[in-house]
């Protein structure tokens, strides 16, 4: 006798309830919300309720790396960047955060968007992400509607849930 096993896609395993910030938020006000809710990523909504990018803790480190000068004493510190899976060393300088309440999301955010169907299978999702070499996949449409995100977290989940 055939078993037939049902297919496991995005939108079973996707969080629904996705913290997000607006494109004129500051990078202070992201990252924030980042620790408030223990994520590493925001999806960047616009006016219409649109998915218009992703801002995520890399890329605040990174705009911070190279938009701070050497500190004075030209001290650096390793950091462990979890979307690349290295480590990397940045001058002390880079957590000083100052300027973060002056720029806005808009201007560090990641714009090309990787995403996929609520329908898609979850094993398209998981080689998608390994190929991307990305922690976090947005589940949304063509229109650019978020409906959720799959995190390397949740696969995580999956596994341990059987």
């Amino acid at each position: 006798m055939k078993t037939i096993t049902k297919r496991r896609v995005a939108s079973e395993y996707m969080q629904r309830d996705v913290v997000t910030v607006s494109p004129d938020d500051s990078l202070r006000e992201a990252l924030d919300l980042m620790t408030e809710n223990h994520v590493t990523g925001l999806p960047v909504m616009d006016e219409h309720s649109r998915c218009i990018g992703l801002i995520t803790s890399s890329d605040i480190l990174n705009y911070e790396q190279e938009h701070s000068g050497e500190s004075a004493d030209g001290a650096t510190a390793d950091f462990f960047d979890p979307e690349s899976q290295q480590w990397e060393t940045v001058p002390l300088s880079a957590f000083g955060l100052e300027e973060f309440g002056d720029v806005h999301v808009c201007d560090v955010m990641t714009r090309d968007l990787i995403w996929v169907d609520r329908d898609t299978p979850l094993e398209t999702v998981a080689r998608r992400m390994i190929d991307e070499r990305i922690h976090r996949v947005l589940v949304m449409d063509y229109a650019s509607r978020l409906y959720g995100i799959l995190s390397a977290y949740d696969f995580v989940r999956v596994a341990a849930e059987g």
